[in-house]
């Protein structure tokens, strides 16, 4: 019998319009969507708080 696959969870996190626009401005210079512009960034920091 196959595993049912886990659920993601959604986390919100509150930020100035100064905060988000900063973010935008980066995502859309990488060609990303915001969401995992600021995924990819809690992955690393959670990968270097593990092994750090």
């Amino acid at each position: 019998m196959a595993t049912p696959a886990r659920r993601s969870l959604v986390y919100s996190v509150r930020l100035s319009p100064q905060e988000s626009n900063s973010i935008q401005k980066i995502a859309d210079a990488r060609h990303l969507p915001a969401s995992t512009l600021v995924r990819s960034w809690i992955l690393d920091r959670l990968e270097l708080e593990q092994n750090g």
